[in-house]
């Protein structure tokens, strides 16, 4: 859709009292960014955008109206796209939801400044615009014009963090830094880039392992010294570990959501995967993820093993830092769905219904 085609978010206190009642539940957990998306006809993030960046005083921090954040949130929501199953601008305003989630929690506030704050807001925001659907190792196998660009390197994540800062400079009606003083700015930005770039998986392990070591280990040997755990969270090596863990949290917070939230976002995921699959198959490039074939996929088989490999070491130290008991709730509660349904061999999101 072409910018004009699209529906104008009003100014906060103007949104229609179906969107806002929906918005009034922003804070919880539970919070269900599906009905958001189907109330806002798929421009949840500049929905959501706009309550979260009010509630965190954006605005009064970047120096900037809200008119001009209202165009950048819509410039960024309109360049995700919409035909993606998963990577679409629903993606960005559900990790969005959980960034603020996270910002919210005591000791995340307290280790964190407002640039922090700030940075983690926009970085979740922008952290996957633009993006096509297919995965960096398919866009270098198959020679794609970024891939060369960024020389097969981190590409999307790159491309994400680049175009943002393009897409945001380029007309001074959505540039919500036009009024920041540059010192901060440079600042500001170096974070952005920082987070963005923190979400390619590949370094994934680097990540989380570092925040284990430098954060998890120091606060549980200093016991209940709670100046001497100050001291550990709010150096700068170890404010910018905690924004890339929480960011890399938020971006793969699925299995840590409500069930049917949890399912969705499982079959919008395989889809992704599955059309990418066949676009190799039908170009004859190397098949980069075998089990993702939609004729043989068991999709609670791929639930588990994400969980086993990424999910559960990851969010076992966010929850030691951050507390978040619910999460780790809903996510013994998504890991136990998936395995009976992979007892009972069924390879679908759901099982079948009885005879």
């Amino acid at each position: 859709m072409s910018q004009s085609q699209l529906a104008v978010p009003v100014p906060l206190n103007d949104i229609p009292s179906s969107i806002a009642e929906l918005l009034n539940e922003e804070e919880c957990w539970e919070f269900n960014i599906l009905e958001l998306e189907a109330a806002t006809h798929k421009r949840p993030l500049s929905y959501l955008g706009l309550k979260i960046f009010s509630a965190f005083g954006v605005c009064e921090f970047l120096n900037c109206t809200e008119a001009t954040l209202r165009s950048w949130l819509q410039v960024i929501e309109a360049n995700y796209h919409a035909s993606n199953s998963y990577h679409n601008s629903t993606h960005a305003a559900d990790v969005l939801h959980a960034t603020a989630y996270f910002l919210r929690k005591d000791r995340v506030k307290g280790s964190l400044d407002q640039l922090d704050e700030v940075a983690a807001l926009l970085a979740a925001t922008v952290h996957d615009v633009d993006h096509p659907g297919r995965t960096n190792s398919f866009l270098c196998n198959a020679g794609s014009d970024l891939a060369i660009l960024y020389n097969d390197t981190a590409v999307l994540e790159s491309h994400h963090a680049a175009l943002a800062f393009q897409l945001t400079v380029r007309d001074s009606k959505c540039n919500i830094f036009k009024n920041m003083e540059r010192t901060q700015f440079r600042t500001l930005r170096q974070a952005i880039i920082d987070m963005v770039l923190a979400t390619e998986m590949t370094r994934h392990f680097e990540h989380v392992n570092k925040f284990v070591n430098s954060i998890n280990k120091p606060m549980s040997s200093e016991g209940s010294d709670c100046e001497g755990q100050a001291s550990i969270r709010n150096s700068p090596e170890n404010r910018l570990l905690i924004k890339r863990m929480l960011i890399k949290c938020a971006d793969v917070a699925n299995p840590c959501r409500p069930l049917e939230l949890c399912i969705e976002w499982a079959g919008r995921i395989s889809e992704e995967y599955f059309a990418q699959t066949d676009e190799e198959k039908r170009q004859g490039l190397p098949v980069v993820m075998p089990v993702f074939d939609r004729n043989t996929c068991s999709i609670p088989k791929s639930q588990i093993s994400f969980i086993d490999y990424f999910i559960t070491d990851m969010f076992d130290a966010w929850d030691a830092f951050a507390s978040l008991p619910g999460l780790m709730e809903n996510l013994a509660e998504n890991y136990k769905y998936w395995k009976n349904l992979d007892e009972m061999k069924c390879k679908s999101l759901r099982p079948p219904p009885p005879p």
